[in-house]
């Protein structure tokens, strides 16, 4: 059983949300960072799945509206990631401020509802394998699929690139997060939760 991956690009930091598939039991929305009808359009039947890498505001805009629309479906989240509305509302104040509190931010975040499912570092979720990548927060997830060969990486690793340590994670645990993704399959398609999709063995490649 291997993933199917659709990615639509949301919001104003162009947050890569993906729709990923793998049987008629399993359909996820990860990361719905923003523009909520662009994601539903994309949908072909109700998801049984919503999950978050992690949860910063551009990765849960959507978040609200798709937990309204689907309230069957099952929300995931790291176990060890910060879902305290108050304290995702302080890391965004330190990134862009007054802006979004014009946006009306409570309302942004009131989406966020207790999950479901506490995702466990090599729990498995459809054909994913979680990975527990602390570095850009405490609690970040990767999603890999190992039959596939591909991996959500959500803002723990880019294309040529990493995801801030200042935004609630530290620099020490994103090295170890990194060195631990750069030793799957080289042939591993990377799915970053912004930006150019990879492979691990070019980011291989760039960072050793």
């Amino acid at each position: 059983m291997s993933s199917k991956i659709r990615c639509i690009s949301v919001g104003l930091l162009s947050t890569n949300c993906y729709i990923a598939s793998s049987d008629d039991t399993f359909l996820a929305v990860i990361d719905p960072g923003d523009n909520a009808e662009r994601i539903l359009s994309a949908l072909e039947k109700e998801p049984t799945h919503i999950i978050l890498t992690h949860c910063h505001f551009d990765h849960i805009g959507a978040l609200k509206e798709l937990l309204e629309r689907f309230p069957e479906a099952k929300l995931a989240v790291g176990e060890k990631e910060n879902t305290d509305p108050d304290a995702i509302a302080k890391t965004a104040i330190g990134i862009l401020g007054s802006f979004f509190y014009k946006r009306g931010y409570d309302q942004l975040l009131s989406g966020l509802r207790k999950p479901d499912i506490l995702l466990k570092d090599g729990d498995t979720i459809g054909p994913f394998e979680v990975l527990h990548t602390p570095g850009h927060t405490s609690g970040s997830i990767c999603l890999y699929d190992k039959a596939g060969k591909n991996l959500i990486s959500g803002d723990t690793l880019f294309r040529h690139s990493y995801g801030r340590t200042d935004l609630g994670g530290s620099d020490e645990q994103m090295d170890e997060s990194l060195r631990r993704l750069l030793s799957l399959d080289p042939d591993t398609k990377v799915y970053p939760g912004h930006g150019e999709f990879t492979t691990i063995g070019e980011e291989r490649s760039f960072f050793f």
